[in-house]
């Protein structure tokens, strides 16, 4: 049996009411969340959808409709950048270069290669730095990357996920650049690498429906509809928004790959206040007269799934 905050004390007991702040419409608050808070939708949703260092842009479409118009419509579609794999040191907490002592060590972590592939094709040397530059690589590399010669190559490392989500298989990826007389370029890579290809150069899109809890109707068409929104993106993945389940309806959910976040975490986007926000670097942080009624930033102290 699976416990959670989101079901009360007794599973078998009616749901409680609940003090709360006044009734907030949640897809305008989802419409209205910050990119923290949509990233908060993945990381502390129970379980997860993703680690923090898995999660790039994150983006969110209230009201989507669903492919039959007599089926209503998805409360929501998050779409966010699922990042496969990042260059080694290109930020912070990113992994370091792997400690290599002789060639017999590099050769035990690169044995396959994968296929030629092409990573842009015919794009302007402003699209190929950005798209360098956002992938990890310094300028002085950027610029070393679009100016080589014809047989060159620009070798780095680089970590791919493992299936737990962590970032600990290092592999080589080589880079060469094609320029041409119109001023594009393309840009192409390989990967060498112990056992599985990684996958893709950097991330890929993914997009998940984001369903708010129907308290008046059953457990079965809740996850219908769930079902419903998960067949039209193709994905296996959904959150559910939620407050006051049982834990066999905690249960039952989990059981069939539905992530829950807490409604109160949502609501309380709409009904912001500054004294009891965890905002420190807010100047109205604290403060028992502040106008402010509503923010996209609110972090109430003791909101947590």
């Amino acid at each position: 049996m699976v416990s959670s905050p989101l079901a009360p004390s007794s599973p078998f007991s009616q749901r409680q009411q609940v003090s709360r702040p006044a009734a907030a419409d949640p897809q305008l608050a989802l419409a209205v969340a910050d990119d923290s808070f949509l990233r908060s939708l993945l990381t502390d949703s129970l379980p997860a959808i993703a680690h923090p260092h898995e999660i790039g842009s994150v983006t969110v479409e209230i009201g989507v409709p669903l492919p039959n118009a007599a089926q209503g419509r998805m409360d929501a579609v998050l779409t966010f950048e699922h990042i496969n794999c990042v260059l080694a040191g290109s930020y912070p907490d990113a992994p370091p270069l792997p400690d290599l002592h002789n060639h017999r060590e590099y050769q035990a972590i690169t044995p396959c290669h994968s296929d030629l592939s092409t990573l842009a094709q015919n794009v302007s040397l402003a699209e190929a730095e950005a798209l360098l530059a956002r992938s990890g690589f310094e300028p002085d590399d950027v610029q070393h990357i679009l100016n080589l010669p014809s047989q060159g190559w620009h070798k780095s490392w680089w970590y791919s996920l493992t299936a737990e989500g962590f970032l600990t298989v290092p592999f080589q990826r080589h880079i060469r650049s094609r320029s041409y007389a119109d001023g594009t370029c393309t840009l192409q890579f390989k990967d060498h690498y112990a056992q599985q290809r990684p996958e893709g150069f950097r991330s890929q899109p993914q997009k998940l429906p984001v369903v708010v809890h129907s308290p008046q109707v059953s457990f079965c068409d809740n996850l219908a509809h769930i079902n419903l929104s998960r067949q039209a993106l193709a994905t296996p993945q959904a959150v559910l928004i939620a407050d006051d389940l049982t834990e066999l309806e905690v249960e039952g959910y989990i059981r069939q790959n539905v992530s829950l976040y807490r409604q109160r975490s949502l609501e309380y986007l709409l009904n912001a206040n500054c004294r009891s926000c965890g905002q420190a670097k807010c100047p109205l942080q604290g403060v028992d007269s502040s106008p402010v009624l509503a923010c996209r930033s609110f972090k109430p102290v003791d909101v947590g799934i």
